[in-house]
């Protein structure tokens, strides 16, 4: 069975990347602290306990997204610290070294739970970019970066996510994986594993009716549309309080990025101007929340 490398606490971000280059994922164990995670957790179970199924509409779409899985959005709104984590410095370097130079300016794709309970079967393998035709137009360009930290022990037995190795580099329309290919992210809680758009994975079964639960932050180029609607889970009073950066990365900014290799822009105006205008009080165009 294929293995992921897994890096220590306090591993540079060079480490991570040249791990990410060639292998497609890694892990990095401790990668956040268990007194955030203690936080994390208690935050979120309100949400988690009040969990209604969604009606994905198709039967195929409710395969795929786990008949046994819990499954929120929105966690900056429902979660203590969760704007740490997306702004997490070594994180944004390595969006800065992989999608970057696509966009200038990457956003935050989604923010995620997914819980995995007893009796899930495993995830059909997939790559994430291939929900976006750029993906078919383009298929050299990496689109979106996720990030999974272990909200709980990832083990073989509760649903810990497979990933491919390498399949990054692969062809997906000519290669299947073998099933000596397939890696299992084991890891403990807090170790978070980081997977490009481009490499295989999908989550595992769960035969011993350990929940798993994953916290998942994911980036894409600040040109495509999220999957996410951070709009409808956020509000312009909460973007007040967020670090420029934050608003910047949940799309309460102006994409707009020129230089020799990417000319693109402005997208998502306000007023024919940047939504950050909201955000400063000497500009001409604020609004006031509300």
């Amino acid at each position: 069975m294929a293995e992921l490398t897994h890096l220590p606490p306090n591993c540079s971000t060079d480490d991570i990347i040249d791990v990410l280059e060639r292998d497609g994922a890694a892990i990095v164990d401790g990668f956040v602290d268990q007194s955030w995670l203690s936080d994390f957790n208690k935050s979120i179970q309100t949400s988690v306990d009040n969990y209604t199924p969604y009606d994905y509409g198709e039967p195929e779409a409710l395969e795929f997204l786990g008949h046994q899985t819990v499954r929120l959005n929105g966690l900056i709104s429902k979660a203590t610290g969760y704007i740490d984590l997306i702004s997490d410095e070594r994180l944004l370097r390595i969006m800065d070294h992989f999608l970057a130079p696509n966009c200038g300016q990457y956003q935050l794709n989604s923010s995620e739970i997914i819980e995995i309970h007893g009796g899930e079967t495993a995830q059909v393998l997939h790559w994430d970019d291939m929900i976006w035709p750029a993906h078919f137009w383009a298929p050299d360009r990496l689109l979106q970066f996720n990030v999974m930290v272990a909200a709980t022990d990832f083990t073989e037995s509760n649903g810990a996510t497979q990933v491919v190795p390498g399949s990054h580099k692969w062809d997906h329309s000519e290669r299947e994986a073998m099933p000596g290919e397939i890696a299992r992210a084991e890891m403990s809680a807090g170790s978070a594993v980081l997977i490009p758009g481009k490499t295989l994975h999908g989550g595992g079964s769960n035969i011993d009716g350990i929940r798993r639960r994953a916290i998942v932050a994911s980036y894409v180029l600040g040109w495509l549309r999220t999957q996410e609607n951070h709009f409808l889970h956020t509000t312009i009073e909460q973007a007040h309080g967020w670090p420029e950066r934050v608003r910047q990365l949940l799309g309460y900014d102006l994409y707009a990025h020129y230089d020799e290799n990417i000319e693109a822009g402005p997208l998502g105006y306000f007023e024919y101007g940047s939504p950050a205008a909201l955000f400063n009080p000497d500009s001409p165009r604020k609004v006031e929340a509300g």
